[in-house]
């Protein structure tokens, strides 16, 4: 993850708000992997969050001369690609097979670990398999690194249930991953 000058990102989102498109294409630069990280988390298809991260930046570009300079643009962006991926998952349901390109697997010594392999397997089961808003909170927590507190502006929720939904999370995930704890 790329370290972020907050001082920088701030600086970019009031000339973005003044319309520079010079500073919307280094915030876009800045935050673009996050972003299709981020969707690609909830499509499982590189092709689609590529489409939703492009739809993102556009949203974020033709509403930057709404933006509030005292809350956070970061946050901003995140909850338009939130929407936009909760929209599209609700059109179409998400395809759950892994393209061949997608699959990370992990090399030890030269050779494929069978037991990493099933263990992402299980983790990613278990991830899709927490509900929606649980999974939200989980993956801008855990993948992409945001506190409790940014989740909660992003989601429009109150810090507790963020707290709460990121301990329901962990307990599933440790009742279905029990079998590779041991």
């Amino acid at each position: 993850m790329i370290k972020i000058d907050n001082e920088r990102v701030l600086f970019l989102l009031g000339k973005i708000k003044e319309r520079d498109e010079e500073a919307f294409k280094e915030f876009f630069f800045i935050f673009q992997p996050s972003i299709f990280y981020y969707l690609f988390k909830f499509v499982y298809n590189r092709a689609t969050a590529e489409d939703l991260t492009q739809e993102t930046f556009i949203k974020f570009w033709l509403s930057s001369d709404r933006l509030d300079l005292t809350l956070s643009g970061k946050a901003y962006l995140y909850k338009i690609a939130h929407n936009l991926a909760i929209n599209h998952t609700k059109r179409k349901p998400r395809d759950l097979a892994y393209e061949s390109e997608e699959l990370d697997v992990h090399q030890h010594a030269g050779k494929t670990s069978m037991d990493y392999v099933f263990l992402l397997d299980d983790y990613q089961k278990a991830v899709n398999s927490l509900p929606e808003r649980c999974r939200a909170v989980f993956t801008l927590c855990r993948n992409d690194g945001f506190e409790y507190s940014e989740i909660a502006e992003i989601l429009d929720l109150s810090l507790q249930t963020v707290k709460n939904q990121m301990s329901k999370a962990l307990a599933v995930l440790r009742k279905r991953l029990q079998a590779h704890l041991n």
